[in-house]
């Protein structure tokens, strides 16, 4: 059953608009997914999807294996409720659901603010083998369209728990390793355990001093130039995949 709007004032596009802010995502438990991989995706994954819209010819062209509702809208309604220049026609309402780390290896996020940078190092933990990432207080919002669109769906495969403290980061017991280039060790004279933590810092200013009194090893990627540092998300990706491969 397909129901279709054409007005936005109906009540349901009011709705869906207040999804675009943290306060209405926060308010509904809910989240939009935009795109058609993305939106794949998440029924395959056989996550909580309250509802899809779709533009008006959307499904002229494309079809979808999806039982529940779905809302036609025109192009110029569509717009109002993505982010994206030139969207594909096709979003998800996603409902939000309580997730938990049960093993290691960890992806801890403090104060990261870029979403792109935060939705690229969710997708990399996952492509790396980590069973979970904690983020700070004070981390951009996970379900914001352009940290989902960086992350590529895999927000759905992964347990990602946000507001996460240094208390909470200590409690869950692991090894605690900070990505720090003062006091640091280069990266491939360490050794890991699958029980550990890897801790990436905000873009400019590092892990908070409080985090990083509290780290068992500081590590450092050593580099060649006058380069000084690396985009967190690049560093992450290169800290992840040796970890992963020194704990397989």
């Amino acid at each position: 059953m397909i129901k279709s709007i054409t007005s936005k004032d109906n009540p349901l596009i009011k709705e869906l608009q207040k999804l675009k802010s943290k306060k209405g995502r926060v308010k509904s438990g809910e989240f939009i997914l935009d795109g058609y991989r993305i939106v794949k995706h998440a029924i395959e994954s056989k996550v909580s999807i309250s509802k899809i819209i779709v533009e008006s010819s959307f499904l002229e062209h494309h079809t979808i294996e999806y039982d529940g509702e779905i809302v036609s809208v025109p192009m110029s309604l569509f717009k109002l409720l993505v982010e994206t220049e030139t969207p594909q026609g096709i979003l998800a309402v996603v409902k939000m659901s309580e997730k938990t780390i049960t093993e290691g290896p960890v992806l801890y996020l403090d104060h990261v603010q870029d979403p792109g940078n935060l939705g690229t190092l969710i997708r990399t933990a996952d492509a790396a083998g980590f069973k979970g990432v904690m983020l700070s207080t004070g981390c951009t919002d996970p379900y914001s369209q352009k940290s989902l669109r960086s992350s590529m769906g895999s927000i759905l495969s992964i347990p990602v728990i946000v507001n996460q403290s240094l208390e909470d980061l200590v409690c869950l017991d692991y090894k605690l390793y900070g990505a720090a280039l003062e006091g640091g060790e280069p990266y491939k004279n360490l050794s890991y355990e699958k029980n550990m933590v890897l801790i990436i810092g905000n873009e400019g200013n590092g892990i908070s001093d409080s985090i990083l009194e509290a780290v068992d090893k500081r590590v450092f990627i050593p580099m060649h130039g006058d380069v000084e540092s690396l985009n967190a998300s690049i560093a992450g990706g290169i800290l992840m995949f040796e970890i992963a491969a020194c704990t397989r």
